[in-house]
């Protein structure tokens, strides 16, 4: 899972390779509760795994689909150039992201090499990524098939800039009453 966070921690964030984010969030609930996954799923524990094992192939293929496309278009754009003019030609297209939310950080495409972005909001997980060079662009859900782009993003922001030091409001005083 990406996100992108201004706390300056160092630590990434690990999943498991068999359960996508999208179908994981019923297992940290269990492991919380103390729940053993037997006990709550009961006679239905196989149709889940299988549903969850339908679902990773589904996203591994579509992501495989989004690095095919995106390889291709790359071919196409920078086939033809010499490496050194292509290289001029990258660093001008990838140097500012085409995607814009709270936060935007550098990070290398897995289709082609050039420089992509990874965006979402401070604090959370990521919400995309984008390469100018290739096109490829990938949401969220697909992110955790896409290599190194499910871990986290470092900011140097002060983390203080996210945080209020305004004292919450008093409903009643809020509402006049």
């Amino acid at each position: 899972m990406a996100f992108l966070t201004s706390t300056g921690a160092t630590t990434q964030q690990v999943t498991t390779a068999t359960e996508p984010p999208s179908l994981c969030l019923a297992s940290p609930v269990l492991e919380e509760l103390k729940v053993h996954p037997n006990g709550y799923w009961g006679p239905y524990r196989v149709l889940h795994d299988n549903l969850v094992d339908e679902q990773v192939r589904e996203e591994r293929v579509a992501a495989e689909a989004l690095l095919v496309k995106a390889r291709s278009m790359f071919e196409r754009r920078f086939g033809h150039m010499a490496r050194k003019e292509r290289d001029v030609v990258l660093a001008a297209t990838t140097s500012q992201p085409m995607i814009t939310m709270s936060r935007e950080a550098p990070k290398q495409c897995p289709a082609c090499g050039s420089q992509g972005w990874v965006a979402g909001e401070a604090n959370v997980q990521g919400i995309a990524v984008h390469c100018a060079a290739c096109d490829l662009e990938a949401d969220s859900k697909l992110l955790f098939h896409l290599g190194d782009l499910d871990e986290d993003v470092l900011l140097d922001d002060d983390p203080y800039h996210y945080v209020g030091d305004e004292p919450p409001v008093d409903e009643d005083i809020y509402k006049g009453r």
